[in-house]
């Protein structure tokens, strides 16, 4: 029952979302995992909060 919604919200994120893919040394990738999990949160989480505090910082694109 659960595979028909999680293909549909696969498919919207495919719609709405881009990838942004990052290479890393594996040992490096390891470090910031486990410094995340130490402090209670994922890496996902860190690099979008350093993203959104970046533009904040450094003010958006014009339009």
């Amino acid at each position: 029952m659960s595979e028909p919604k999680y293909k549909r919200q696969a498919e919207y994120n495919r719609r709405t979302y881009v990838r942004f893919p990052l290479d890393l040394k594996p040992d490096v990738l390891e470090a910031f995992r486990a410094a995340c999990q130490r402090n209670g949160t994922t890496a996902t989480t860190e690099i979008k909060k350093f993203i959104a505090a970046y533009i904040e910082e450094n003010g958006k694109p014009s339009e």
